[in-house]
C-alpha cells in the first residue's frame, strides 16, 4: 500500500481514482478547490480544499499531506481547466488564466513535492497533459499551450531527478468522457470517448508497476481520432 496525493480529486479520474484507492487500502491525501465536494466523496482520506494558483498553496498541500500520512509515495495530480476557443476570440486573461491552472499550478506543485521524494530516494509522480499535451488541435491555441509546456515541463523535472529515484508519468489520453465537457461549448461524441473507469485502470497499472520500471508516457485516445 502506498501514500497518495491526489489533486483535481472532486470529479472525473481524480475521484474515480480515490474511490478505488480508498477501497484497496492505500493512504490517501485528497485536494480540490471545492470543501463541500471533498467531504461529499465521503471517504477514508485526509482532505485540503485550496486553490493551487495561490500564493504558498503548494507549500501547504505538501505540508499538509506529509503530516497527515507520514510521507508521499505518489502524486497523481488531475486538477486542470479547458479552453475550446479561437484565438482571435481568446483574450489575454483567459490566456494567462489556463496557463496559470494547467502549468504554473503544476510547476508548483511538482518543486515542492519533489524536495521530499528525492530526499526520500522514491516517488512516483503522475499527471495528465491530454493528447493536447502531444498534438495540436483547431480552436484550442491557449488549452494546447498550457498542455504543451506541462509536458516540456515535466520531461524537464524527470531529468532533474533522474539519480533521485523519482519516476515521472505523463498521459496523453484524448476525450475522456468527464464533466470536462461539460461546459464547454464543442460538438463531441461522447459515447465514442475514454470511460473514466478506462482511464483509472491505466493510471492504477503506472501506480503499481515495480517501483524500478516507469510507464513515461501513455497515449490512448479514440480510434477515430488515432496518432500515427
Amino acid at each position: 500500500m502506498a501514500n497518495i496525493l491526489i489533486t483535481g480529486a472532486t470529479s472525473g479520474v481524480g475521484a474515480e481514482l480515490a474511490k478505488r484507492l480508498s477501497v484497496r487500502g492505500d493512504s490517501l491525501f485528497l485536494t480540490g478547490r471545492s470543501k463541500e465536494k471533498l467531504q461529499n466523496l465521503d471517504l477514508d482520506a485526509g482532505s485540503i480544499a485550496l486553490d493551487l494558483t495561490a500564493p504558498g498553496a503548494a507549500e501547504q498541500l505538501v505540508a499538509s499531506a506529509i503530516s497527515a500520512m507520514g510521507s508521499i509515495d505518489v502524486v497523481v495530480h488531475c486538477a486542470g481547466i479547458g479552453l475550446i476557443k479561437p484565438a482571435a476570440d481568446t483574450s489575454d486573461a483567459e490566456f494567462t488564466h489556463v496557463m496559470n491552472v494547467n502549468t504554473r499550478a503544476a510547476f508548483l506543485l511538482a518543486r515542492e513535492v519533489c524536495k521530499p521524494m528525492a530526499a526520500a530516494k522514491k516517488g512516483l509522480f503522475i499527471t495528465i497533459p491530454g493528447i493536447l499535451g502531444k498534438a495540436p488541435m483547431r480552436n484550442a491555441s491557449a488549452y494546447v499551450a498550457s498542455k504543451y509546456a506541462l509536458t516540456g515541463m515535466i520531461k524537464c523535472f524527470a531529468q532533474e531527478y533522474q539519480r533521485s529515484g523519482l519516476r515521472f508519468c505523463l498521459f496523453h489520453l484524448g476525450g475522456i468522457d468527464s464533466p470536462f465537457w461539460d461546459n464547454i461549448q464543442m460538438a463531441v461524441q461522447r459515447d465514442k470517448m475514454i470511460p473514466i473507469s478506462t482511464a483509472a485502470d491505466l493510471i492504477l497499472q503506472a501506480i503499481d508497476a515495480p517501483a524500478h520500471l516507469v510507464l513515461s508516457e501513455v497515449i490512448m485516445q479514440p480510434e477515430s481520432h488515432q496518432l500515427i
